[in-house]
Order: C-alpha cells, then structure tokens, then sequence
C-alpha cells in the first residue's frame, strides 16, 4: 500500500512539473518572442473565432517587439485603414480608422512582478463612425457611473489621441452628425466636440460652450438673443456631481448651481424623469444691471420706449429661480423671486415679484401662474392735474392693445388660472405725491386678484393732511376690506379742522352706502355740525337762509342723497340755498358767483340733469340761461335755453 502511494505521488507530482515547465515555457516564449503568439495573422484568426465582432478589415498590421535587457521589453505596432463593425440588441457601430498605433514599454523585476510604462499615447484618426441606436426597452442594470469614471485615470488605461471625423448618431427619432477630438494623459483629459470643450481631471469637469448659442424660445426681440461665455464646472464625487454654470444673456449675468446625483440615474434614462431630478437640486440668479438701456436695445419700437414712469427710470432686475416637488414624475414648480430696483431724480420702485409655476416637464404645460407682488419702497410722481378740472382718465398704453383672435387649437387649451397677490406693507413702502394734495399720500395695500377681480385684502391710507376747497382736512385713517362674494366695507376716520372747532366723521359699513356718525369738539347738535362744515358757524350765527340750507344738507345727507364729497365741495363755495323733493326726487343747490351772478344745478335720480347760470341786468332785469339733457324719445340729447326776465316788486 505504501508503495502504490508513492507511485501515484510520483506521477502526480511528475505531470504537475510537466504543466508548470509547459506554462513558465509558454510565458517566456510571449515574454521573450510574443510576435511569435501575438501578430496580425493569429488576431485574425483569433477574431474569426469569436462573435465579439461582426466584420473587421485592414489594408496594413504591425507589431514590433524590441529586445531591451533580458527582463525589459518594449512593444510598438499599428493598423492602417482598419475598420470594425460591431452590434448587439442595443446599438450597432461602424467605423473605420485610417491610423490605429500603440507602444508598451513592460518590465519584470522579480519580487514586484511585471511593470509597464506608455511614453506616448494611443493614437486613433478615424474618417468615419456610424453609431445607430435601436429601440430596444430591455431593461439592465444602473451602470457604476463613479467607477467607470475612477476607472479613465487608472495606470491600466492609457494615454489617448483620438480624433473621430464625421460620428453619425442615428437614433428612432433623431440623427446629427459632429467631429469629436480626444486627448487624455495620466492627469488631464481633454475634449471637443460641437463647438464645446471639455477640461477634466480625476475631481473636475470643465465645460466651455461655443462663443454664443441662440436662445431656443422667440422673444420676437428687434435681434435675436443669445447666451455668451458659458461655463460649466463640476465636481466629481462618489455620490453625486455638484454643478455650477455662468455666463450671460446679453447684458444680463447668468449663474446656476445644480447637483447630479449618481445613485438616483437609472440604467435607461427617461429624459423628462432625468431633467427633473436635476432641476430640484437646482437654483438660478440672472441679473440686470441696467433694465431700461437693456429692454431699449432689445425690443422693438415702438416697445423700446418704456411707458411712463419706467421711462425716467434705471436700475437692475435681480431673478433668483428655485424648485420644489410635484406629485407626478414629469412635474414641478418653479419659484422665481425677483427683485426690481429703479431710481429716478424725484421717483422709485423698488419690489419683490414672488412667481409659482408649476409645469409639466414633458407638455411643457402651464395650469397656473400665482403673482405676488411686494412693494419694499416705491414713490411716484403724478403729472400735474388742473385743480379746477377733473383729472385725466388712466387709459391702457395704446402699443398693448392688441387684437386676439385664437385659432382653433389654442381655443382647445385649457384655461390658465391666474393668482395675485399684492402686498404693500409698512409707514414708508408707497408715497404718491401730486399737486392736488398738499402732502404725499401713504398707502398700504394687501390685495388677493383671482379672474381679474379682487377676492379678498384691504386698502389702508396712512394719515394724510391736505386742504381741500380751502378749509384743512385730516384723513386719520381710510380702510376699505374686500371678501368676495360680499360687498367691499369701508372704516373711516376723518377729522376736518376749523378755526373754532374741529369735527370728526367715523364711516363705516358697505363701501356703497356706508353708515356716518359725526362729532364736534366742543360738541355741538348735527344741525350745527352741518352749519359748521357749510358756513364756518353755528346755526345760532347765521341768516334765516342759511340755517335753512344748513338744516336741508343735514337732511338730505342721513338720507344718504347727498355724498359728503359734495357737501364738502359747498363748504368751500358760497352756497346760497340746497334743497331735495321727495316726490320728484330732485336735489338742487343754488350758489353765489358773484355780486351778480348765480349758478343753479339739479339732478333727479333717473339721471336728467340741469344747470342753469343767472345774471342781475339791474332795475329787476334778469337773464337766465340752461342745459339739460333730455329724456323720453330724444334721450340723451341736450337742450339749451335762454330767458329774460324782470320782476317787479309791489
């Protein structure tokens, strides 16, 4: 038994030698003479034998061995004019190169192994390279995007000089054509193609896009807009590549930050999917520096001219773009912020502009926009108005009024639901100042539009001094409050101050018929108050006609006939008599212009109104003319009439 042990030991360990001096034999042969293994006869006959590629071709093959010491060798060899066609259920490639050259220089020291060293890098010029993706939706596994790019800078890869004319990217539903010039060493890579380059080492990806790209949206601007200087730099890291991207549109600074998380891209990338991902990991800023100069040299006229009062304005326009989720894989809002900064010699707005947008990634449909407006500080400068005309009407800038006709298919679109929000908060945010008030008006507003209507929020005056009809007035506070669907509601408090005293009237209720509770001090009865407001004095200081005008307008003013705006008006002119019939529902007023002359208006409630002037001739001669406008067939038309007059006293 022993022997037989040591018989088969023996053979075992014979054959084994056999196989490891057969191996170490086989070694030193590739080692030493590898043309005789490695050479363009056996790659042909190798590549026969397999499926790897379809078809394969070349007019010339070398390999060139050199023998530099007993353990040092160094390797050269090309292909001219080799072509390869390769396939699978996702792609085909054709290509050809017209040089295909490579050098090893590989060393063996023993205890480390074999080494190698490339001096110059693998060379590639190739005149054609068709790459026609197939539509094919099996699903693979997610590449290791970070391995594979740790993988370009290992000392195995090795240094590149490719230069691809005439690639051909033929898919289902696109096909374009570009050059592409590739040169990488052991620290750099460097890349271009399209008019782009690309500048990358093993922690950084730099993009430079060509000298200018059209913007792809028509902005029907008087030349076409383009982005210019773009750059592009990333960082790469095993989780994620951080992105930052500048340059400018025209004379506006771009900047935007986003972040490519590796774990979250999928082996088949939906682009829809793929660009929404990126947008929630991004935010943007574009700036203006000179809005008016910009927007004048941009648009066309008669656009260019900005409506007033823009026009004597200048400053920046700051647009700062963030994004948040929606429920659906293709959807998202972006929430732009702007920030609007003008300055003039008496004037200035200066407003942030809060925009939500929500939009479908791949209809690139728009639901709904909501606006909110803040105003941080603006001042106005109104023209001036003539005190003794009523101010001009505000009318739509005649360049913006457009006739829309719809076609068909956009009638079909749905309608997009639009929101605003106006806030203007604050003792020093809105200043109007014109020549009708003697101080600047102070306004505070918080406003929610919906279809065009106010839905809800108020409207606040801060206190306003001012003269009106030459008497003084305060307006402490005047707030009107919205809430569709119910009618605005209007709080006041107004004070009017008079030599000897002064009156305070509280409104409040429905802003078209409000309630009104007047007070004095010292206190004095409503017939006095009335007196006061019209004639400057009590009842107990005036003629047998004027506490009856008085005791008229207080009437007519709790039926709530006459408006205060009125009355106040009369305060202010030499009213002579104010009287209203119930039964004919006519309210008329006589007041003084002059010595001689008397004007007499009317107005009944179905809206017929007259006005007449009368002129003492003397010796009780008297001549009157009128206007009305009449009513019944000829409705709207105007008479006009002119009577004399003498009245003779007994």
């Amino acid at each position: 038994m022993e022997n037989v042990l040591k018989i088969v030991l023996g053979i075992f360990f014979s054959i084994t030698g056999l196989l490891v001096i057969a191996l170490v034999s086989l070694g030193l042969i590739v080692f030493f003479n590898p043309t005789f293994i490695v050479n363009p006869k056996n790659i042909n006959y190798a590549l026969k034998k397999t499926s790897f590629l379809k078809s394969w071709s070349w007019e010339k093959g070398e390999i060139h061995h050199q023998w530099i010491s007993w353990n040092h060798r160094y390797f050269t060899g090309s292909f001219q004019n080799l072509c390869l066609v390769y396939g699978n259920k996702k792609i085909e490639v054709d290509t050809c190169m017209e040089k295909f050259s490579w050098n090893l220089d590989i060393m063996w020291k023993q205890g480390r192994g074999f080494e190698y060293a490339i001096d110059r890098p693998l060379v590639i010029d190739s005149k054609k390279t068709k790459i026609i993706f197939l539509d094919n939706s099996e699903v693979t596994t997610t590449p290791d995007y970070y391995s594979y790019w740790k993988m370009i800078w290992k000392k195995l890869v090795p240094n590149l000089d490719f230069t691809f004319r005439e690639i051909d990217i033929i898919k289902p539903k696109s096909h374009f054509s570009f050059d592409l010039k590739l040169i990488k060493n052991s620290k750099d890579l460097n890349v271009k193609a399209l008019g782009y380059e690309l500048m990358a080492t093993e922690k950084e990806i730099i993009i430079l896009a060509p000298h200018q790209i059209l913007l792809p949206a028509d902005l029907k601007t008087k030349k076409a807009l383009y982005f210019r200087e773009l750059k592009l730099v990333g960082h790469i890291t095993e989780t994620s590549i951080p992105i930052s991207i500048t340059g400018s549109l025209e004379n506006a600074k771009l900047n935007v930050k986003t972040k490519i998380l590796l774990n979250q891209l999928e082996s088949k990338i939906y682009f829809p999917q793929f660009l929404k991902q990126i947008l929630l990991q991004a935010n943007g800023t574009l700036r203006v520096e000179k809005l008016k100069s910009t927007l004048g040299s941009i648009l066309k006229p008669p656009f260019n001219i900005l409506p007033a009062p823009l026009n004597a304005l200048e400053g920046s326009l700051n647009i700062d773009v963030k994004t948040e989720d929606l429920e659906g894989p293709e959807n998202i809002l972006f929430k732009i912020n702007s920030k609007l900064d003008l300055v003039g010699i008496k004037q200035a707005i200066n407003l942030d502009l809060k925009t939500d947008l929500p939009m479908n990634l791949k209809t690139h449909e728009i639901r709904s926009i909501t606006l909110g407006v803040e105003l941080n500080k603006v001042a106005l400068l109104l023209p001036k108005f003539a005190k003794n005309k009523m101010p001009p009407q505000l009318r739509p800038d005649s360049r913006f009024k457009k006739p829309i006709v719809a076609s068909a298919s956009k009638r079909r679109r749905k309608k997009i639901d639009l929101k605003l929000h106006l806030q203007a908060l604050g003792d020093k945010t809105l200043f109007i100042k014109t020549n009708l008030l003697d101080e600047v008006l102070r306004l505070n507003f918080d406003l929610q539009i919906e279809d065009g209507s106010i839905s809800k929020g108020t409207i606040q005056t801060l206190p306003l001094k001012t003269t009106i009809f030459k008497r003084p007035i305060i307006f402490q506070s005047v707030k009107i409050v919205f809430n569709d669907p119910f009618v605005p509601e209007l709080k006041a408090l107004i004070e009017f101050h008079l030599p000897e005293y002064m009156i305070t009237l509280n409104l409040e209720g429905p802003l078209s018929k409000p309630r009104q509770a007047f007070k004095s001090v010292p206190p004095l009865s409503q017939d006095d108050i009335y007196a006061v407001l019209l004639f400057g004095q009590p009842l107990s200081g005036l003629n047998t006609d004027d506490k009856t005008t008085a005791r008229s307008a207080g009437q007519i003013l709790s039926q709530g006939i006459l408006s205060l705006a009125v009355l106040y008006y009369f305060a202010g002119s030499p009213v002579q008599s104010l009287g209203y019939d119930p039964e004919s529902k006519v309210l008329a007023a006589q007041i003084g212009l002059g010595a001689k002359n008397t004007l007499r208006v009317s107005s009944e409630t179905g809206g017929l109104n007259t006005a007449g002037v009368r002129r003492s001739l003397g010796k009780g001669w008297y001549i009157d003319t009128s206007v009305q406008k009449s009513s019944g067939v000829n409705a709207g038309a105007t008479d006009y009439g002119l009577l004399l007059e003498r009245i003779i006293a007994y």
